[in-house]
């Protein structure tokens, strides 16, 4: 294939030349001279720079044609081949037809990439060719007429005969009937006329001559056209049918073929010996056998090439480890990895090497071979890298372990795809393989379970239902269904390791280098559960030095993740030359409703893309706009910036949705008609949300913020979240309770912080009649100012700002009443009004001074009972 682009890159660049060459310049172009004469004197001057200038490129274009028709005839040759190599595959070499079709629907696509612009060429040489003729045609017309044209064009006068425009002797000459010409060209200028046409005449002719050898490549390239047409259609048509037999249809189950072990084993081994033995040949007088780029001893000599490359490059990385390492870097945790270092730098090693020899070879087979080997070495090496970086040395043997079935089993895989194994061979062997495979992962598990990390312990399980699935795939008769899961999750699981590589060095990037400059370090654990909460958290004050760490870690690397997805089975699907088909699977469009919606697996990928990249954004420019706006509005010590945040959260997200909508092919008139229903279907029950949603903005603005502390039909607590619906506030007591906007507009609620965080508290005093007032006032305030202090904030508990007074209320009953003023926190005020009463009564008590309580005298008086005196005696 890179040849085929190399080709049709050198056809390219020819065809740009050729129209450079075909299309004369534009410095024979004349402008309004003195006269006629000498406009055709430059004229002849310009024609004759012209001709020379376009011989020289004639000449070029020569050299230059006979190379474009050696690229020409070479790719009709390359068509025929790959014709050839798709309508000669079999049904049951699944390989090899996909091998075939991948290269028929290559060549059509980077053929048509790369088509030739010959319309434009044509209309091109068309264009200055009719310039040309008008030009020839100009010239022969200018007296004395060319090749018997002299007749001049006369003015006609209404009412008279038509008469020359010039009469008589002045610069006249007779006609040779006898009339007279208006002006004939003097011997110089017949000269210059005639030289003029030469040159005119013979650039016509060349243009003309270039024409036609367009028109002829044309053919060619429409014929060629037409068969890479044929060729994609048909292997198309192929691609389908291997894709029922892969995903619908499948094979029979392995104990039916156990059942009939004989005939299988007689097919296969026919199978085997058509695809690997050297091709013979037998006519009439001799037999000779045909030496195949893709069979027989080639295979052997690719084993051969890898084994001694591997050995090489096992050679090369103990030398590198083992003696070129300094002392200094050779710790007790660098001798711990030093083997698992040397596998991982063999396969890097092995990989380069084979990259390198690559570029040297020509050989197709090995082409081929080495582009699969050296991307399933780099799958390796990123695994390998990622479980040094990540795993620590009295791990890292188990962590090599429980990968090596997976690793090991993906590259038979990759094998049969080399080889190009016969369906029956894979059918027979493949089932009790992976069997095998299979089972050797589950111990691996067992033995290695408790010595390595959990996210490492996770991936392996999920391999093993991979490997468990598969596996049921490929005795249930579905075996190349079996192959491809094994393959994707290969390269799958190469990409969850880099993603889980990167966070672990942007941990190791925080802790080491970033906490430094920002002064806060946080645990890795915490950022591992809750990314986002643990950025925002750490990072929003010092956005400026963190902007590039959050980006990474919350908008690279998850679409990383995200990405990852659909890119692993695109690659698995390349290593078995499918990716025309899984290319169509990701762009169809399995959600197709008419002027409504359509979704694909690549619009849901892109949008969910989309949706990391417009949470960084959001967070993003809150952080700015924290920093660098001073807020006037304080609430708690911090400022409030509740209305910024919603106002920063609706544009940015807005966008989002805009962009997804278009995204998904949602049209206009649909939302438009869809919101138009809405609105006269549910307009009357949406007019309490729309009356909460603007009460919730005009809160928002500034009347109530988050921090504050209202009080609300006797419910008191602090604002916990303000929405477009309702406020939530937390109490004194924990208890959540929320209130409607509307109801906080339509009832009368305080707001105890609304100028300050502090709020006035009386406390009753009574003390005993004749006690002197100003002691006792001085010695209270002195009580109350020693539990001043400061919250963790910074703020004063008790507001030193507003004075401790002590005031005489009244003249009680049993007692002179004072009040105990001060400024306390609001959140601190049930607590410190209790440790205040309390230093109240301690001083008091200190002091002998009494706090009267109400007393009562009860006075019991005896009445006698006087008897009345009987009348009777």
């Amino acid at each position: 294939m890179n040849i085929l682009r190399k080709r049709l890159g050198v056809m390219l660049k020819v065809w740009l030349l050729a129209i450079a060459c075909c299309l004369p310049l534009a410095s024979h172009a004349v402008l309004k001279e003195k006269d006629l004469a000498a406009t055709l004197a430059v004229l002849r001057a310009e024609l004759a720079n012209t001709y020379n200038e376009q011989k020289q490129n004639i000449a070029r274009y020569n050299v230059i044609a006979q190379m474009q028709h050696k690229q020409m005839i070479s790719l009709m040759q390359r068509s025929d081949q790959i014709g050839l190599m798709l309508y000669s595959q079999k049904q049951d070499f699944t390989f090899d037809m996909t091998y075939a079709c991948h290269e028929a629907t290559s060549l059509y696509h980077e053929f048509n990439k790369r088509s030739m612009p010959y319309q434009k060429i044509l209309d091109r040489i068309n264009t200055e060719l009719n310039r040309y003729n008008a030009l020839i045609s100009s010239l022969q017309t200018i007296p004395p007429a060319v090749a018997g044209n002299n007749a001049h064009p006369q003015v006609p006068v209404k009412g008279k005969q038509p008469t020359p425009l010039l009469v008589g002797p002045i610069g006249g000459k007779p006609a040779p009937n006898g009339a007279m010409q208006p002006f004939m060209l003097s011997k110089q200028g017949q000269a210059d006329r005639d030289s003029c046409l030469k040159y005119a005449t013979a650039l016509r002719d060349n243009l003309d001559r270039m024409k036609q050898s367009v028109v002829q490549d044309n053919q060619h390239y429409k014929m060629t056209a037409g068969k890479l047409s044929k060729l994609n259609d048909y292997a198309l048509q192929r691609y389908t049918a291997i894709q029922h037999n892969i995903f619908i249809n499948g094979d029979a189950n392995y104990l039916e073929i156990l059942a009939q072990f004989s005939r299988y084993l007689q097919m296969a081994k026919a199978d085997a010996n058509e695809k690997y033995d050297v091709e013979k040949v037998q006519d009439k007088n001799k037999q000779h056998n045909v030496e195949s780029q893709w069979r027989g001893p080639i295979v052997v000599g690719l084993s051969i090439f890898v084994l001694f490359y591997i050995f090489v490059a096992s050679l090369l990385s103990n030398v590198l480890v083992r003696w070129l390492v300094p002392k200094r870097f050779r710790t007790k945790e660098f001798m711990k990895k030093k083997v698992c270092l040397i596998l991982a730098a063999a396969m890097i090693i092995f990989a380069i090497s084979i990259m390198v020899c690559r570029t040297f070879m020509y050989h197709n087979f090995f082409l081929m071979a080495s582009k699969l080997l050296i991307e399933y070495a780099w799958l390796l090496c990123v695994i390998f890298v990622s479980l040094l970086i990540r795993i620590k040395g009295d791990q890292i043997k188990s962590g090599f372990r429980i990968y090596t079935p997976i690793m090991l089993m993906s590259f038979v895989v990759i094998s049969f795809r080399i080889i190009f194994i016969p369906n029956n061979l894979v059918q027979l062997i493949f089932p009790p393989i992976l069997l095998v495979f299979t089972l050797w992962q589950w111990s691996v598990i067992r033995r290695h379970n408790n010595n390595i990390p959990r996210s490492d312990i996770f991936y392996t399980w999920v391999s093993l239902t991979i490997m468990v699935a598969s596996t049921f795939a490929a005795w249930y008769g579905y075996t190349l269904l079996s192959v491809q899961i094994l393959i994707w999750w290969m390269f799958q699981l190469a990409c969850i390791q880099t993603v889980t590589c990167i966070y672990d060095l942007l941990a190791v990037y925080e802790e080491r280098y970033l906490a430094k400059h920002i002064g806060e370090i946080a645990s890795n654990k915490v950022a591992r559960l809750n990314i986002l909460e643990a950025i925002r958290k750490r990072h929003e004050k010092h956005i400026n030095q963190t902007w590039l760490y959050d980006f990474v870690a919350m908008s690279v690397v998850p679409v990383m993740g995200v990405l990852s997805i659909l890119l692993s089975i695109w690659w698995a699907a390349n290593v078995f030359d499918l990716t025309a088909t899984v290319t169509s699977i990701f762009m169809f469009n399995f959600l197709n409703v008419p002027d409504v919606v359509q979704l694909s697996l690549a619009k849901i990928v892109a949008v969910a893309s989309q949706y990391f990249i417009f949470r960084y954004l959001n967070y993003l420019i809150k952080a700015l706009y924290h920093k660098y706006h001073k807020s006037k509005v304080v609430v708690n010590g911090k400022p409030n910036f509740t209305l910024a945040n919603n106002i920063i959260g609706i544009c940015v997200w807005g966008l989002y949705a805009i962009i997804s909508i278009r995204l998904l092919k949602i049209p206009s008139t649909a939302i438009s008609v869809i919101s138009a229903g809405l609105a006269t279907g549910v307009g009357f029950a949406m007019k309490d949300l729309l009356e909460n949603f603007f009460y919730g903005i005009s809160l928002m603005t500034g009347r109530v913020r988050v921090g504050d502390f209202i009080e609300c039909d006797g419910i008191r607590g602090k604002v916990d979240s303000i929405t477009y619906q309702s406020t939530q506030i937390v109490t004194a007591d924990g208890c959540v309770i929320a209130f409607l906007n509307s109801s906080l507009f339509s009832k009368n609620f305080k707001n105890i912080t609304k100028n300050h965080s502090y709020e006035m508290v009386k406390v009753p005093v009574g003390v005993a009649y004749g006690v002197n007032v100003d002691e006792v006032r001085t010695m209270l305030i002195e009580a109350v100012k020693q539990l001043q202090g400061k919250q963790t904030d910074g703020r004063d508990i008790i507001s030193s700002k507003q004075p401790i007074s002590v005031v005489f209320d009244e003249f009680g009953d049993n007692s002179v009443n004072l009040f105990v003023t001060y400024w306390v926190l609001v959140e601190q005020k049930f607590v410190m009004t209790g440790r205040i009463k309390e230093a109240i009564y301690n001083t008091l008590n200190a002091h002998n001074i009494e706090i009267p309580f109400p007393q009562r005298d009860l006075h019991i008086r005896s009445v006698e009972t006087v008897l009345p005196i009987s009348n009777k005696q």
